[in-house]
């Protein structure tokens, strides 16, 4: 994105939240406007920045194209476990697609796991508008649809990445899945919509924005949650929390805190990575998923 754009984008939105305030009132009308203003903030569909799909994965890859409990069309890569291999259930962050994460479906083929890589609602190749509740949904879907491809609950281990760790954290809750592995995590959508905004104000030496960014956002209250602080404590899985201490988009202290809510929860603090890059926990996402094979067997 050039400096003029960012700019751009950054006025566009400091606009929305600027009316965002006057139109929480009572009534379904303001609600809806309100939600419709998070969707735009919050969810940035990356259909136009296209990636190619890198030739190793071209042959492997099993396109998935189903209906959601909604009646929505969805889109999803599956790439089929070796035997008694369990399946990764990847969801992406904001402003990402399933084409951001082609490095996690070449280490799922390099080892041997299945992989469903799901795309949201009004995201890459799936139709629908993209919300709080409707991923949430999509996601519930594509466990529907795993099991039609023949793989249990109990072999699925759900793994997201930024904002895609509250849909990772919902499904898990309401799932017998295998595990959950939570990458580079928010802790709800408040303190993520501030950590964002800062990212960008520094980038674009717009320090002073970016503190009366943060006071504003802290006095809105806002439809949707992504609550991730409390939600992480019903969990009954194990799970792994990895974040990169030089993560410029969300600051370690979230997994830190999301560890502390969950005696389940193993936390994996990297020196080096980014919040987009995937190969500095690769390592700590086998040992935890040769570690399910061995928690899994005891359990039974």
């Amino acid at each position: 994105m050039h400096r003029c754009e960012s700019y751009f984008f950054i006025l566009k939105k400091l606009i929305l939240l600027s009316i965002y305030p006057l139109l929480e009132r009572e009534g379904r009308g303001f609600a809806k406007i309100r939600e419709n203003i998070e969707n735009y903030l919050i969810f940035q569909p990356s259909k136009l920045r296209a990636k190619r799909i890198k030739r190793g994965l071209l042959k492997k890859i099993k396109p998935q194209r189903f209906i959601n409990s909604n009646g929505i069309k969805l889109y999803a890569w599956f790439i089929k476990p070796k035997k008694n291999m369990p399946v990764m259930l990847h969801f992406h962050g904001q402003a990402e697609s399933i084409l951001s994460h082609q490095d996690v479906a070449l280490y799922c083929m390099e080892k041997g796991f299945g992989l469903f890589m799901l795309s949201y609602r009004g995201h890459y190749k799936s139709g629908g508008k993209a919300c709080e509740k409707g991923i949430y949904t999509d996601a519930q879907s594509a466990i529907t649809q795993l099991k039609k491809l023949g793989v249990d609950e109990d072999k699925i281990i759900l793994w997201g990445h930024s904002l895609g760790t509250s849909v990772a954290i919902e499904t898990a809750i309401h799932n017998n899945v295998m595990g959950i592995i939570l990458q580079s995590p928010i802790k709800e959508i408040k303190s993520a919509a501030i950590d964002v905004y800062n990212f960008y104000c520094r980038k674009l030496n717009l320090n002073i924005v970016a503190l009366f960014i943060k006071k504003h956002i802290e006095s809105i209250h806002f439809i949707q949650k992504f609550d991730n602080i409390n939600k992480i404590k019903n969990i009954k899985c194990p799970i792994l929390i990895l974040h990169s201490k030089t993560d410029e988009i969300a600051p370690c202290q979230n997994s830190i805190e999301l560890a502390r809510q969950n005696p389940m929860a193993q936390l994996y603090l990297s020196e080096i990575g980014s919040h987009w890059n995937v190969d500095w926990c690769l390592e700590k996402v086998l040992d935890f998923t040769n570690g399910l094979e061995i928690y899994a067997n005891a359990a039974k």
